[in-house]
């Protein structure tokens, strides 16, 4: 904990919950794994700021209001959102001064796998540390377990395991619903458009600036638009798409790796082979060989 700096205000109610796990070694070597968890009934002076300490910090808003500060930006958490940050940056956040209340639920946590699940869920909610969660989010089920779990302070490596299946569960419910769009929200027809473009025409040489005067948008806009209904930039979609197809090639012919990479249009085979172990964890070749072996 050295190195942490903290200032806060506690203005909570009574009936509020503040719960610190001491998670057994087993957890902390291998698992995600609670630090403290509580439910906050927060009265309008209730602030904390803090930076340096080695914790992801999850705040999910049942009613009331709480303000943000994180990254530069300065956030709104209402009912149903919640905000998800790193600890070690400086972070600053309150009750909102205007609605002078802040019924949160929240967990501190660390561990394995944190880093992706976080990094993921940055990539796809555009670098925002605050999400709007779906009606039906297990979200608040999830932090009132994790407390019934510590509940009585303590630590039993089967209560460990149970609580790293929730904050996997929970990590999971906030990335998934930064990717995930509204019910309503129809996939514009030029994504639709290039998103077929691209599949059809992977073995071509195709740029960003050639996307965007294809369908006439400005290209910075058109790669937001892209991966807002994608998931995926123009360039990794295309990139994913000629390795699905250069693995298929692998598995059903005897071309070489260098016609496999000419076919899906990557010309420098060199390329082809540090793209597809990038992504795939193996050598092209390696790729072929193991299934081979497996059929």
């Amino acid at each position: 904990m050295a190195g942490v700096q903290l200032n806060y205000e506690l203005d909570i109610t009574s009936n509020s919950t503040w719960l610190t796990v001491t998670s057994g070694q087993q957890a902390k070597q291998s698992l995600p794994y609670v630090q403290e968890v509580g439910d906050f009934l927060a009265r309008e002076k209730y602030y904390t700021r803090r930076e340096g300490l080695p914790s992801y910090l999850i705040k999910y808003v049942v009613s009331g209001e709480g303000l943000l500060e994180y990254n530069g930006a300065t956030e709104t958490v209402s009912p149903g959102q919640a905000f998800w940050i790193e600890c070690r940056k400086p972070q600053f956040y309150q009750t909102s001064p205007i609605k002078k209340e802040w019924h949160m639920l929240w967990v501190h946590f660390y561990g394995h796998g944190c880093a992706r699940y976080y990094d993921l869920f940055l990539s796809q909610n555009d670098g925002c540390n605050v999400i709007t969660l779906p009606p039906n989010t297990a979200a608040p089920a999830i932090l009132r377990e994790l407390m019934e779990i510590y509940r009585y302070g303590q630590s039993s490596l089967a209560g460990d395991i149970r609580a790293a299946r929730l904050l996997t569960d929970l990590m999971s419910d906030c990335a998934l619903s930064a990717c995930t769009l509204p019910e309503h929200e129809m996939v514009p027809d030029c994504i639709q458009e290039a998103r077929t473009y691209l599949l059809d025409n992977y073995h071509m040489r195709i740029t960003l600036d050639d996307l965007a005067k294809r369908f006439s948008m400005n290209k910075f806009y058109f790669q937001k638009l892209f991966k807002r209904y994608t998931g995926f930039t123009p360039n990794e979609f295309l990139i994913f798409t000629r390795l699905n197809r250069a693995k298929e090639l692998l598995r059903t012919t005897n071309d070489t790796i260098n016609q496999i990479a000419f076919e899906v249009g990557i010309e420098n085979s060199s390329h082809f082979i540090n793209q597809f172990k990038q992504r795939e964890g193996i050598t092209p070749h390696a790729f072929r060989q193991s299934w081979y072996k497996m059929i």
